[in-house]
């Protein structure tokens, strides 16, 4: 044992380096979006890139559609997502087809025709098809129908006239409703209608202006115990560049006449400094009364090597002083999209995964939190190419260390050119003078290993008041046993053991601080 001291010390300390190193990156990869938040929970995949069709039951179930080419899936959730049962259709599917299911009522838009689960056109050339829990409007020559889904009869709701060509829907507990948006240069007019005994009955109406320079790309609306709030978006088109995106949200009272107080939001990343970016597949539902938003972004995450930014789902709740408070819902290195609430404690969204894209949720339930901590073959892929990374960082900390390492090498040429053969007879005050010489070189060059930006981002137990000095202190102990030890068991003269003082030295400093060097 004794003769295997000098490499089985620093390399104890050189594991455990790593070791330290494996269990932040598991630590960064499985971080939870918030607290009380699960992580991401696979429950599975969809070929289609499009927003999937999920509803909750009276029995506390959730039944899902998921998409393939030309299949139809159904799958039937119990509350901690495990898989009650599954039912196919085949009917010809794209990412345009839009699908009604209740029971065992189905209907299909193509694009073109509505259709039912046999094929048989229902409603031929209908220009927009809206899907809802237990019936499904359209739109045909600029015409509102309802459609029943049982009976397949069709009933007209209203004209919607000149350059209205589509609406916005929304499923209420009670009631449905739908807007329309009508843009005039840079006038907006907004309409909401409630439909009720197959009558469209218009309950707000309002007028605004945008910046001349603006188009309205999407709204999305909720009404809630007589209240309306809608978020909008729109782009400003540059000379140069990217479109520019503005977000806005307001919220009323439905039937007042007051004009809307649009600001442009911005949302403060919750786990990172200054905003997120590019906020898209915006949605706004009422919870606790409040107005609540959903959407992807790019935003600050730990889960990726070097690159800390990437598209997770958040939330936003309005507060009663009109304040954005911005919430993590998924942390994830892939690009989240068309995040949708499950119910007020649950989302689902897609990322993308080679060929297909794969269906997650996230949750509050205890549950899914439970599920979802487990160590997954992605997680274990992730936090080792961390580590990898980390390590690299290692070997140019080690490079920088030569500013370290040259001048005991230095300090035994010069001895050998002024003292010849003599130093290769055992003389200790040679062995100790070389270790001085490093060591002082060491502290007179410390600022050059141990930089500010090492102690901005390494964990608490390597940032703590003199934390350089302790951790060089200590591996010089285990650097000097090591070395001395050489000597007695494998006749180390001073020249070896010097140099291998120095290069243990440097390893062991730099397998702890290297890692946080760039």
């Amino acid at each position: 044992m004794k003769k295997h001291i000098f490499w089985i010390l620093p390399s104890i300390v050189i594991i455990l380096g790593i070791s330290l190193m494996l269990n932040e990156s598991i630590a960064d990869v499985t971080e939870r979006p918030d607290e009380n938040w699960s992580r991401g929970y696979k429950i599975g995949e969809t070929t289609l890139d499009k927003k999937l069709p999920v509803r909750e039951t009276a029995e506390g179930n959730y039944v899902l559609q998921t998409y393939e080419p030309d299949l139809l899936r159904v799958k039937t959730f119990n509350q901690a997502f495990e898989l009650l049962n599954e039912t196919s259709y085949d009917i010809p599917l794209d990412k345009w087809t839009q699908v009604f299911l209740n029971g065992d009522d189905l209907i299909y838009y193509d694009y073109s025709d509505i259709r039912d689960k046999e094929g048989n056109v229902i409603v031929a050339d209908a220009d927009r098809f809206y899907p809802l829990v237990n019936t499904a409007l359209y739109i045909k020559e600029n015409i509102l129908y309802e459609l029943n889904p049982a009976n397949h009869e069709s009933l007209e709701i209203m004209e919607l006239g000149d350059n209205r060509d589509e609406i916005i829907p929304f499923q209420g507990k009670n009631h449905i409703y739908f807007m329309t948006e009508t843009s005039r240069n840079n006038d907006v007019e907004l309409n909401v209608y409630e439909l009720a005994d197959q009558k469209a009955e218009m309950i707000h109406e309002e007028s605004f202006q945008i910046d001349p320079m603006q188009t309205v790309e999407d709204i999305n609306f909720a009404v809630h115990d007589g209240n309306l709030a809608y978020i909008m978006e729109t782009v400003q088109k540059q000379s140069q560049g990217s479109p520019q995106s503005y977000t806005y949200v307001t919220e009323t009272s439905l039937g007042s006449s007051g004009a809307p107080s649009l600001e442009p939001l911005s949302f403060a990343d919750p786990a990172g400094e200054g905003a997120l970016t590019e906020a898209n597949n915006i949605t706004i539902s009422y919870q606790n009364d409040a107005p609540h938003l959903l959407f992807s972004a790019g935003g600050y995450t730990e889960t990726k090597y070097q690159n800390n930014q990437a598209f997770n789902i958040y939330s936003a709740a309005i507060t009663d002083n009109g304040r954005i408070e911005t919430f993590r819902k998924s942390n994830s290195p892939k690009s989240g999209t068309y995040p949708q609430w499950v119910n007020d404690s649950t989302i689902m969204w897609l990322e993308q995964s080679s060929d297909s894209k794969n269906i997650y949720v996230s949750s509050s339930n205890p549950a899914i939190i439970d599920k979802a901590s487990s160590l997954n073959q992605d997680d274990w892929l992730r936090a080792s190419g961390k580590t990898f990374g980390m390590l690299a960082k290692v070997l140019i900390t080690i490079l920088v260390t030569t500013i370290w390492l040259m001048w005991p090498v230095l300090f035994i040429v010069l001895m050998y050119a002024i003292k010849g053969r003599k130093l290769d007879e055992e003389q200790s005050w040679f062995f100790y003078a070389g270790i001085a010489v490093y060591l002082l070189a060491v502290l007179l060059f410390r600022d050059m290993v141990f930089i500010d930006d090492i102690f901005e981002r390494a964990p608490d137990y390597l940032t703590f008041p003199g934390s350089s000095y302790v951790f060089i202190l200590v591996s010089a102990v285990i650097a000097y046993i090591a070395a001395q030890s050489a000597k007695a068991t494998r006749d180390w003269h001073a020249p070896s053991r010097i140099v291998y003082f120095a290069g243990a030295h440097a390893l062991m400093v730099a397998i702890f601080f290297g890692p946080y060097f760039l």
